[in-house]
């Protein structure tokens, strides 16, 4: 519970200097395990630091139609960072992922889920924004957030990866 209220973690700094490594990496990468409820950082191949994570509320991850409380499962980017000033039930930190991915839009289209103007609309988005439309059928801003899961009374999510407030806050 303290954790999760508290404002500034130190696992992963802590695990930088055990490490020999400045908080800043040369080659971050960021795996998130659904069956796992993890997220590790890593730098290259060497692993920093592991944390607990809450998913979406769906039993089946990776389904992408609108509102299925699914977590995407493929391969995306953090393309946004933003500090939420309210954050009481939002969370203090959101990383924004480019979902939908190219990936994520194709087995839209071949599934019958997006028409082909909101198909045309994605690639023309791309050309110039990594942070993909948010008015697709299958789309909405997914990322990685902070949550008081003592005060929201659940662990899961919409979809979206949530980690306490402390947790987002380090890293």
């Amino acid at each position: 519970f303290l954790q999760e209220i508290a404002i500034f973690g130190n696992k992963f700094t802590n695990a930088c200097e055990d490490l020999g490594k400045a908080p800043i990496l040369e080659s971050p990468r960021v795996l998130v395990d659904v069956s796992d409820a993890t997220l590790t950082i890593y730098d290259g191949e060497e692993m920093i630091v592991r944390y607990d994570i809450s998913t979406g509320s769906c039993r089946v991850p990776g389904i992408i139609k609108a509102d299925s409380h699914s977590t995407p499962l493929g391969d995306y980017k953090i393309v946004r960072k933003a500090k939420h000033e309210s954050y009481l039930f939002q969370g203090s930190r959101f990383l924004q992922i480019n979902y939908p991915s190219v990936e994520d839009i194709e087995s839209a289209w071949q599934q019958g889920l997006i028409h082909a103007g909101e198909y045309e609309r994605y690639f023309k988005n791309s050309e110039t924004s990594d942070i993909p439309p948010d008015d697709l059928a299958i789309s909405r801003q997914m990322g990685i957030r902070g949550n008081y899961f003592a005060l929201s009374g659940s662990r899961s999510t919409n979809g979206e990866v949530a980690m306490s407030n402390g947790d987002i806050n380090d890293i």
